[in-house]
């Protein structure tokens, strides 16, 4: 078996431990009944409205994608520049769904890019701006509504409230680190090689040139996509609105989900903070779709919105919608593309 077959094994592992970690919040805060009843009664117009967010978030993904495109290639922006934006945000959806903290996602996104005439550098600055702007947005997103609703984390005392506060400061660090590559992108290169060279030292690192190189390309690149930023603001701040939609859209999906089990008493915004939070208490720990993690966070953060008899139910629709049905659908998405690909197919 080939390197590259033995991480695809361990990632698709994973995904089987995610669903038997799910099988497992089932049976552990449900007994089967209870389960047969809320599944009985689920309204499917909200799972629909809760589909229908997760595609709204894709087709903002492509849509910020395709004018990056036409920002840094000066194509002309036509359908297949959509097309191409809308592949390109699918295919890198699958990846990162089954590689350990999305890194798959990025590498295919940038291949897609290359099969298009798009050259890596170009491909290589669309993505992180990309990145940038999610990452940058979705921290102070997380950010203002942690210190508006300082208080309700307060309370935590289950342990949500120190992965939650892991995840905003690993953030923070690296908003600020994407800060400092701003204005000090040398002095950053400088403290990242020291680091690396008393890595290499215990063995941590065992090439160091090699790691080096990468550490100076990586804050070229990002140089590079931060002065872009800064040079065309509006179209900055544009993106950065269309990121704080996509989020909105992303973290609704939980209340679509709470309206589909005929529950009411928290309203959308109530809901939304506490998925802010659970993101971020697991968005830093490196496993495929944060199986496992994202399910036990679920009940430990939510578990007062949805009763205990209904919890895991809920567990079951959420990750059915935010994982599992992306996971399927970008799958499916990939095969085709594949298939048309290798017949010459053109869309």
């Amino acid at each position: 078996m080939t390197k590259n077959n033995k991480k695809k094994m361990i990632n698709f592992c994973f995904i089987a431990f995610s669903s038997i970690m799910l099988i497992y919040v089932l049976i552990s805060n449900n007994d089967i009944m209870s389960i047969y009843e809320a599944v009985k009664h689920i309204r499917v117009e909200y799972i629909v409205f809760a589909i229908a967010c997760l595609l709204a978030f894709w087709v903002l993904e492509a849509y910020m994608i395709y004018k990056l495109i036409l920002k840094f290639t000066g194509k002309k922006g036509n359908i297949a520049m959509f097309w191409l934006a809308l592949k390109t945000t699918l295919v890198g959806q699958y990846y990162s769904n089954i590689t350990p903290g999305a890194s798959g996602g990025q590498p295919v996104q940038l291949y897609i890019m290359k099969d298009e005439n798009i050259p890596i550098s170009e491909g290589t600055a669309i993505l992180v701006e990309k990145f940038l702007l999610f990452q940058i947005g979705v921290t102070v997103y997380s950010l203002v509504l942690a210190v508006y609703k300082l208080k309700i984390l307060l309370e935590y005392t289950n342990g949500a409230f120190l992965f939650i506060a892991l995840g905003l400061l690993v953030n923070i660090f690296m908003i600020f680190g994407i800060w400092m590559i701003s204005v000090k992108p040398r002095a950053v290169g400088y403290v990242a090689g020291f680091i690396a060279e008393f890595l290499s030292k215990y063995k941590i690192i065992k090439n160091l040139d090699k790691t080096k190189n990468n550490i100076d390309k990586f804050i070229d690149e990002y140089d590079l996509s931060i002065k872009k930023m800064k040079s065309n603001k509006s179209l900055t701040l544009k993106m950065f609105f269309l990121t704080f939609v996509q989020i909105t859209l992303f973290f609704s999906i939980t209340y679509f989900v709470y309206k589909s089990l005929g529950l009411s008493g928290s309203s959308i915004f109530e809901i939304i903070y506490l998925q802010a939070f659970l993101y971020m208490s697991v968005c830093f720990i490196p496993i495929p779709g944060t199986i496992g993690v994202s399910e036990m966070g679920f009940v430990m953060l939510l578990g007062n919105v949805f009763s205990k008899n209904i919890i895991g139910t809920a567990v079951l629709l959420w990750r059915g919608v935010s994982y599992y049905f992306s996971l399927i659908f970008s799958g499916i998405f990939v095969i085709l593309v594949s298939i048309f690909k290798k017949y010459k197919v053109t869309i």
